[in-house]
């Protein structure tokens, strides 16, 4: 599959990795737009005032975001938006046995993703790039593609970085390895541990 656009999610841009660094500079040398939703600004923001990420991550990543010149997307239908992310949060409840104060910031990053018809969503967490969440995403296509007929065959693929680097050559990504490393992996929470 040609790759025409990217999209981040703010595990992807904390992750302390280099390969993080090598997809943003791949990306950019072939001509990739890439984009970041306002619900990661957002939460970028958010988790630096709450002391849950230190000043040096929150830099790096703002440091990647401006690298990688991704551009602001948003969901500018606020009803829509509303009832496409209520059939994500369900969908995210049945699948992945979440609470909705878990996922409410998830499911506003994928209805918004999904709805600028971005191709690679890249993310470290499994409510993302788990095989589990196929189903949302395909339900969530389902609900919206009555409203945004673009939804309907849109294909997004939501993968994690080491993924992304077997997977991406020269601006296209080999969607049998993506679906050949996806796990059946289950994640019923986000709260941390103590």
């Amino acid at each position: 599959m040609q790759v025409r656009s990217v999209s981040f999610d703010t595990s992807f841009l904390l992750k302390d990795d280099e390969s993080v660094d090598r997809i943003i500079k791949q990306l950019k040398k072939d001509s990739i737009p890439c984009f970041i939703t306002s619900t990661v600004v957002s939460e970028l923001e958010q988790l630096k005032i709450w002391g849950r990420i230190t000043k040096t991550m929150h830099k790096k990543a703002i440091k990647r975001w401006m690298k990688s010149n991704a551009k602001i997307i948003d969901f500018k239908n606020r009803l829509l938006s509303t009832t496409f992310g209520k059939e994500c949060i369900i969908s995210m409840e049945k699948h992945h046995g979440v609470k909705t104060e878990d996922i409410a910031n998830d499911c506003n990053i994928l209805v918004t993703t999904l709805k600028n018809g971005v191709d690679v969503f890249l993310s470290q967490d499994y409510h993302f790039t788990s095989k589990i969440t196929t189903e949302v995403i395909n339900e969530i296509k389902n609900a919206a593609c009555s409203e945004y007929h673009q939804m309907c065959d849109t294909n997004m693929f939501s993968v994690d970085s080491k993924t992304f680097l077997k997977a991406y050559s020269n601006g296209d990504l080999n969607i049998d390895i993506v679906e050949f490393e996806m796990k059946n992996i289950k994640k019923d929470t986000k709260r941390l541990k103590k």
